[in-house]
């Protein structure tokens, strides 16, 4: 039960009366009956409705204040419904209940369910921005309230009441500016078309207007993409200021412009709104736009790639995984390649993903991984073999000591407008640190024209240019026929070995960046034959990794003798 004015009793007295008259006077008498009283139970809503501002402008924002007072003796859970005029826009989380902000709530889409206790008032506000003009220059609005009630019965009582009619009378001198963008879901690097309407549905005409856009971040302006009333204005862009000129009653100026989205870390929406600056009876007037909001559909997708062991020596067998995790709300399609650089071999058999091994498949065509729902993550792991490096390399190419390797994934995506987007990332950069000695050989003969019978010294220079160290020693030292004159001299003071001999001398450890410079004599063979003679020298080493013992060779440079006669 609900009234619109005077005091309430909660108690309802009734009497009955009766008229008569006897037949033996016409006077008339009254007979009353006792009093009933009943009580009153039932809530007692009063709706008022108020707005800032009387009189506006377009493009002007308005403030309503919605109030609902209970004086009755029950609470009511009361619905709030406030039709807009299409010629209003909420702005948006603009709604308070009782000074609380409700974010993405709508008078129109209803106020969420309230109770009003007996004697409490809730208070409603929100805000619209004028955005059109109607004929009448009028807006009219007015609130709605529908409430539900329980009696001591458990009964539930349902009820409707209404708020005063608010009406805004509008000025008609003002212009009117609407944005849209051609999209309201995009994607980071997506082009996205905006169009400004400029209108005069009033009787003065508008002179010196101009519309400013300032491009919030994550999107940045394509240059030279300014159209205005069909015509390219290629050196103006939004921020700066897009001149239109005047306006006359009746007509209006479009103006579109392009974008790309750039989008940010953790950006979900942009919010784009136009600014109007023009003059009326010399007297200068601002018209802000609706607001236009782009959604960016940006699925949260990770490839992270690890390699154990880190330090491994040619030879070895490392184990390569890559994980890739489904961190967003959107499903993707995804497809895993992984090049493989010089120097190692794939391992036949050893791929899977999810603890699963999958033959036939290939890393450098591509792991189609299906569709990876949210929240889904896949483990792909393969194993690959580190080659030997080449025994000869040449003197010019630099050794190889690291490994670096990454993955890719390429994964797509659909947007709700039914686009599809392809992504392509990469995984972080993976090293292997390779663990071997490289061992260079040079030797020079000195005199290298000597006669039958003659000495020659050979002067060796033996370098580690590895990562690892090594135990050489020389093979090949002396030319055929040849015989061992003098002992070996090693520069920096080193010693031969006691196990050397004129078939081989014993170099010792090398670490890394380490060299010997080694001397020694030989006479040539008296019965050796005329003209050139040609040799080189090995070096053989050894070395241990990971309790396995390895082993190489290297050979030298070629050196010459020419051997003469005596006699000539």
């Amino acid at each position: 039960m609900s009234q619109t004015s005077g005091p309430l009793s909660h108690w309802l007295q009734n009497q009955s009366l009766v008229r008569f008259s006897s037949g033996t006077t016409e006077l008339e008498q009254v007979a009353y009956s006792n009093t009933v009283v009943t009580p009153w139970i039932g809530p007692r809503l009063e709706v008022h409705k108020f707005c800032n501002t009387a009189e506006a402008a377009l493009g002007q924002t308005l403030t309503y204040l919605i109030e609902i007072e209970n004086s009755g003796n029950c609470s009511a859970m009361v619905h709030v419904l406030d039709s807009l005029s299409s010629d209003t826009s909420l702005l948006p989380n603009s709604v308070l209940l009782d000074g609380v902000p409700l974010p993405g709530v709508s008078p129109e889409r209803g106020i969420p369910g309230q109770e009003v206790v007996p004697g409490a008032t809730l208070r409603i506000h929100f805000q619209v921005i004028i955005v059109g003009l109607p004929p009448a220059l009028k807006l009219v609005n007015q609130a709605k309230v529908r409430y539900t009630f329980v009696t001591p019965e458990r009964r539930t009582v349902e009820g409707e009441e209404k708020s005063n009619v608010v009406e805004v009378s509008l000025i008609s001198s003002s212009l009117s500016l609407v944005l849209n963008a051609d999209r309201t879901q995009t994607f980071v690097g997506d082009i996205v078309t905006y169009n400004l309407l400029v209108s005069n549905p009033g009787f003065v005409t508008g002179n010196h207007a101009s519309v400013t856009i300032p491009l919030p971040k994550g999107i940045e302006f394509i240059p030279g993409s300014v159209i205005v009333n069909e015509t390219f204005v290629p050196e103006t862009t939004p921020d700066s200021g897009i001149m239109i000129g005047e306006v006359l009653p009746g007509q209006s100026a479009p103006i579109q412009f392009r974008v790309q989205v750039t989008g940010g870390s953790l950006a979900e929406s942009i919010t784009t709104q136009a600014v109007l600056e023009y003059t009326s009876d010399d007297k200068l007037e601002v018209v802000n736009s609706n607001a236009a909001t782009l959604q960016i559909i940006q699925p949260r997708v990770s490839i992270v790639k690890s390699v154990y062991p880190s330090i491994a020596a040619p030879g070895d067998t490392v184990h390569y995984q890559i994980t890739v995790h489904n961190e967003g709300s959107f499903a993707v399609d995804a497809i895993v390649t992984d090049f493989l650089p010089p120097g190692m071999r794939y391992v036949e058999g050893s791929l899977g993903w999810n603890g699963v091994k999958r033959g036939g498949t290939n890393l450098v065509k591509g792991i189609n991984l299906g569709t990876l729902t949210a929240g889904s993550t896949v483990n792909i792991q393969f194993d690959v073999i580190l080659l030997e490096q080449e025994k000869e390399l040449e003197q010019n190419a630099p050794p190889v000591f690291e490994l670096i390797n990454q993955a890719r994934l390429i994964y797509t995506f659909r947007l709700p407008d039914s686009r599809s987007v392809q992504r392509i990332i990469s995984s972080n950069t993976v090293v292997i640190q390779l663990k071997f000695p490289i061992i260079w050989v040079h030797v020079e003969v000195k005199p290298d024209l000597i006669e039958r019978g003659g000495n020659v010294t050979f002067y060796v220079h033996v370098t580690n240019t590895g990562s690892w160290p090594a135990r050489v020693q020389l093979a090949d030292v002396l030319p055929p026929g040849a015989k061992w004159i003098g002992k070996a001299e090693v520069s920096e003071q080193a010693v031969i070995s006691v196990y050397s001999s004129p078939r081989y001398l014993h170099v010792g450890e090398l670490k890394p960046g380490a060299e010997r410079r080694i001397t020694y004599a030989a006479q040539i063979s008296p019965a050796g034959q005329l003209g050139i003679q040609q040799g080189f020298i090995t070096a053989m080493y050894t070395y241990e990794w990971n309790g396995q013992r390895h082993s190489g060779k290297s050979i030298s440079n070629v050196y010459t003798i020419i051997i003469e006669d005596g006699d000539e």
